[in-house]
């Protein structure tokens, strides 16, 4: 099938209960080469410090690369990540997982919906319907 992912955004939240530095080694457990992370300031619902860490990868050597590192660091969580591959992927064909934070600090990697770090790839198909995207979507998880 044709298609191609366009870009991939890596992100997390850092509460203020916990450590820039751990929240970003739990990213970076997740790259098989150098990049940079994004830091933005705000404040939660109650008035309280928060920093939102982000990677945006856009080179198609990097999405690449990147993507096959994930599918293979993924490699006990694909058939839960193919089963729910559906709702995972939205309106915008935008392929939505999300990966338990505090495994990765540990080098541990499974899918969890709770405090995660965010993976976003933008998914490109011609025609640019959902049932096409699903499509894509499975087959790149197949890689190996």
């Amino acid at each position: 099938m044709k298609g191609r992912i366009e870009w991939i955004r890596v992100s997390a939240v850092v509460h203020s209960t916990e450590s820039r530095e751990k929240v970003s080694q739990a990213i970076a457990n997740l790259f098989p080469f150098d990049f940079e992370i994004q830091v933005s300031s705000a404040k939660g619902h109650f008035g309280n410090p928060i920093e939102y860490l982000e990677v945006e990868l856009k080179k198609s050597f990097e999405i690449k690369a990147f993507w096959e590192n994930l599918i293979h660091l993924l490699k006990n969580e694909l058939a839960s990540l193919l089963n729910t591959i559906e709702e995972r992927i939205d309106a915008q064909n935008v392929l939505h997982i999300r990966i338990d934070k505090q495994k990765a600090f540990l080098g541990e990697f499974k899918l969890s919906n709770v405090d995660p770090i965010a993976i976003k790839a933008k998914l490109v198909v011609y025609p640019a319907r959902k049932e096409k995207a699903i499509e894509f979507a499975k087959e790149i998880c197949l890689i190996s």
